[in-house]
């Protein structure tokens, strides 16, 4: 009679551990089958468990048949609910570090864009830059302006739609600070740390589907 509580016990063990390997592990390993033969070799544990406890005692079988499934189906909800926070986290931390990056480079423009104002020099050599009736630096602070609203927006409501929309209007930032300064009679280069393949390269990112 002791025997029979002991493989409930263990069948109630298997069906948990097999639970949360089904849960956690597929999503590591990548293999579209690893959850169906996590299963089976779950199952080929348990079964006989249970089998063993009803053949010694019936009422102890189906107690420990009926203790397997809602252990199984309690687990099922508690992994399911650690997975879900951990890929949300991982998700959150991804936001964080590109929306810290295009911070970065739209703080690159600000102070690129503040020479012309603080070096008397680039003020003269190129008074078109703080000419806001010059088309090209007029189009400068529109992109200036929604380039800080999203920047604002996406610290107050983090999501993927803002930062597609930060990262979409960054880019517009600095394209057309580099048109402001070709216009402006300057060869734009480097002149904010990024590369003009980079810049055409990013500009591409954004016309594919976000």
């Amino acid at each position: 009679m002791v025997l029979a509580p002991i493989l409930g016990a263990l069948a109630m063990l298997a069906g948990v551990l097999t639970t949360w390997v089904v849960n956690t592990r597929p999503a590591s390993e990548q293999d579209p089958d690893a959850r169906f033969w996590y299963v089976f070799t779950g199952a080929c544990v348990a079964a006989p468990l249970v089998l063993g406890a009803t053949v010694i005692d019936r009422g102890i079988g189906v107690a420990t048949l009926a203790t397997v499934a809602g252990t199984v189906l309690a687990a099922n909800k508690y992994s399911s609910h650690i997975l879900r926070r951990r890929v949300d986290a991982e998700h959150d931390s991804i936001l964080a570090a590109e929306h810290s990056d295009l911070a970065a480079r739209h703080e690159t423009v600000l102070r690129a864009w503040s020479r012309y104002e603080l070096d008397p020099e680039a003020a003269i050599n190129h008074p078109s830059m703080n000419d806001v009736g010059n088309p090209p630096t007029a189009a400068l602070v529109r992109a200036l302006a929604a380039a800080e609203d999203l920047r604002h927006h996406r610290q107050e409501l983090p999501s993927s739609r803002s930062g597609a929309d930060y990262r979409q209007a960054v880019l517009e930032l600095e394209a057309a600070f580099r048109h402001a300064e070709l216009a402006g009679g300057r060869m734009p280069g480097d002149s904010i740390g990024i590369p003009n393949n980079a810049l055409r390269r990013d500009v591409a990112d954004t016309l594919r589907p976000w």
